[in-house]
């Protein structure tokens, strides 16, 4: 009766673990008031990681819409439109990886609010890996994503591995 306790309490972590994370919630120690009582600072928690799951061309200017989620704590980031909006005010940081097809060379423009802060580029003929983090002061709104900053088509080579969009909440503010 033990073992099949056991065998279905595993069952039961090994389906938790498969759950996707949507909010979870960060206690920052503050000290103690005068009375002796701890205080603490409920904040939330916001973490994204995006990749392609496999190897794609975009239009001239076109917003990269990355797939697959490995992370979407908080639900920030939207694989439909490529776009990541910033639920609170405070200092995030955010990246990008490319790798470029041989056949072509990539120039990845990371963007805020159509605004370009940044490019990552790869050149043709190898395999060129590339990126950029940043830390940025975001407003509540605020929306970043990645596009070809060039007006013609782009190759980049992927298996769900190499080019990566990324985001996290620092701090609150």
């Amino acid at each position: 009766m033990m073992l099949i306790g056991i065998l279905i309490g595993s069952l039961m972590l090994s389906c938790l673990d498969s759950l996707y994370i949507q909010n979870v919630e960060t206690f920052q120690y503050l000290g103690k008031s005068g009375a002796g009582k701890v205080i603490v600072a409920k904040k939330n928690a916001v973490a994204f990681s995006a990749i392609f799951s496999k190897d794609i061309t975009v239009g001239g200017k076109e917003v990269l819409k990355y797939d697959s989620l490995l992370t979407n704590v908080g639900g920030a980031y939207n694989k439909s439109t490529g776009i990541f909006t910033a639920p609170y005010k405070g200092i995030y940081t955010i990246s990008c990886s490319l790798m470029s097809h041989p056949k072509n060379q990539v120039h990845l423009a990371i963007m805020k609010n159509g605004k370009k802060l940044s490019l990552v580029y790869s050149a043709s003929g190898t395999n060129p890996h590339s990126a950029q983090t940043l830390q940025l002061l975001l407003n509540k709104g605020d929306k970043i994503w990645i596009q070809n900053h060039n007006v013609i088509k782009a190759s980049l080579h992927d298996h769900g591995s190499y080019n990566l969009f990324s985001g996290v909440l620092i701090t609150q503010i």
